[in-house]
């Protein structure tokens, strides 16, 4: 491996032989390494792959104990993390990628490779770099093993809720943490994510026989409950047995790299993160809103009450005066009554002043995050 900046992508496999060529020659030409996991594939998967051994690829690992080895047949998601953490710890390399076999990456810049991207990142400062990603669909029925998915098929949607959260690449560090969260977060001490998103083209399927030969034969079926139970692999569970994986083009987005980076750039996590304290400055300066007009009512119905048992006792005292018979207890309960209004209203001018505080608190945190953001431009 060069001694100056280097990259490896970790890729793990299972009969992906339609598309791992393009996958892995794609990372060698923008200067990542590869290290190869397969997972007991059965195709052509691994025969592709060995030609470039000593040519971009470090190595290829069959993961101990999966099915082809005679081990448990259920594909073991968590196995499969564990090992790419390991070998993020002990690969001599500056950054590491979480990398599937169906997905391409790219740098948010275009005349940038990946590898160069992630080291400009590197000389800003920043230690960990999230991507937008994108799910692209088949729109026809013709894609043949060997031909480029990126050229087949160009119409994409965002990816689910579930599958947002991409945080899968980061700078080397001894305690990280990839199978808490399923793998989309690359958790460790110290993160620090870069602001703009880098580009995640993801091709899950890639024909009507290759989604039902995958979905229903491949992957769901072998899913294991236990990591079911931890909310994984959900990404199937709306698909059903003779259902089409043809998309309309109609309802899917083109591909246009030019306009997502600029979305990319104009809209990244600083903004994402502004727009969210925004919302949560209106929730809380609502909240606030009704909170003060329950508080002001309640203390002019008191005052009210107030006032007219004020004016029964000063009535009720005048008389008793008149008669020589003045009530030492009725001038205490009015003493009483006062000290309640004043009570209610010193309440009700702190639990106003604490509003301004409490409404400019999400304000203030944009504020401070986008001051050390531009600091470490």
């Amino acid at each position: 491996m060069p001694a100056d900046f280097s990259v490896v992508a970790i890729v793990a496999a299972y009969n992906e032989a339609d598309i791992i060529e393009h996958v892995v020659s794609d990372l060698i030409d923008q200067g990542i390494h590869v290290y190869f996991l397969d997972d007991g594939s059965t195709d052509r998967t691994v025969a592709i792959v060995e030609p470039y051994v000593g040519r971009g690829v470090l190595a290829i690992e069959r993961i101990t104990g999966s099915a082809a080895d005679g081990g448990p047949t259920g594909f073991e998601w968590e196995r499969i993390l564990l090992r790419k953490t390991q070998l993020a710890r002990e690969l001599d390399a500056d950054w590491f990628i979480h990398h599937d076999a169906d997905e391409f990456r790219e740098s948010p810049w275009s005349h940038l490779s990946l590898k160069d991207a992630i080291r400009r990142v590197d000389a800003l400062g920043w230690n960990a770099i999230d991507f937008a990603g994108l799910d692209f669909w088949p729109v026809h029925d013709r894609f043949q093993a060997g031909d480029d998915v990126r050229d087949a098929f160009a119409f994409y949607v965002e990816a689910a809720a579930y599958d947002r959260v991409q945080i899968r690449c980061w700078k080397k560090t001894a305690d990280l943490d990839l199978v808490s969260s399923g793998g989309h977060d690359a958790r460790f001490h110290g993160r620090k994510v870069f602001p703009v998103r880098f580009i995640l083209r993801h091709y899950p399927i890639r024909g009507q026989a290759h989604g039902e030969r995958k979905i229903f034969h491949e992957r769901r079926d072998r899913f294991l409950e236990r990591e079911r139970a931890r909310g994984w692999h959900v990404q199937y569970d709306d698909l059903r047995e003779g259902a089409s994986f043809i998309r309309d083009p109609a309802t899917l987005t083109r591909y246009d790299p030019d306009a997502l980076r600029i979305a990319l750039t104009l809209r990244h996590r600083g903004v994402e993160q502004l727009e969210s304290s925004v919302d949560e400055l209106r929730s809380v300066a609502e909240a606030g809103r009704r909170e003060l007009a329950r508080n002001q009512e309640e203390l002019a119905r008191t005052r009210a009450e107030v006032d007219r048992r004020t004016a029964e006792l000063v009535q009720a005292s005048a008389e008793n005066t008149r008669l020589g018979r003045a009530s030492d207890e009725q001038a205490a309960e009015i003493a009483r009554w006062r000290s309640t209004v004043e009570d209610l209203t010193r309440r009700l001018d702190a639990f106003e002043r604490s509003l301004s505080w409490r409404w400019t608190r999400p304000a203030r945190a944009v504020y401070r995050m986008l001051k050390r953001w531009f600091h470490n431009l």
